[in-house]
């Protein structure tokens, strides 16, 4: 739990964290995926078919999880990135017209 807050909270203050938590989340997912297709290869003999099945379904899941997640978190951070650049350019003209004033 306390590592969760700790993940969504860097990932709110800093967009980068967040870009790179989305590629993370990627290759995470089809790490689990890779290992339900290793799950399924090695009950290939000893197990049922829908067992095999269910392994394998649930590794193109895991798989495309990841991808819709893992980008959605990427352009996240993106427009999240632009809109930090949008307040600090606002902030840099607010500061110039400031210093010309006095």
């Amino acid at each position: 739990m306390i590592f969760r807050v700790i993940m969504v909270g860097l990932a709110h203050i800093f967009p980068k964290f967040k870009h790179g938590y989305g590629v993370f989340f990627i290759i995470f997912m089809h790490l689990v995926a890779l290992f339900c297709l290793f799950a399924a290869w090695a009950d290939y003999g000893s197990q049922p078919a829908s067992v095999i099945r269910f392994e394998i379904y649930l590794a193109i899941g895991s798989s495309l999880t990841g991808w819709v997640l893992g980008i959605a978190l990427i352009r996240q951070a993106q427009k999240h990135r632009k809109i930090l650049d949008q307040h600090l350019e606002s902030n840099v003209s607010s500061m110039k017209k400031d210093k010309l004033k006095q």
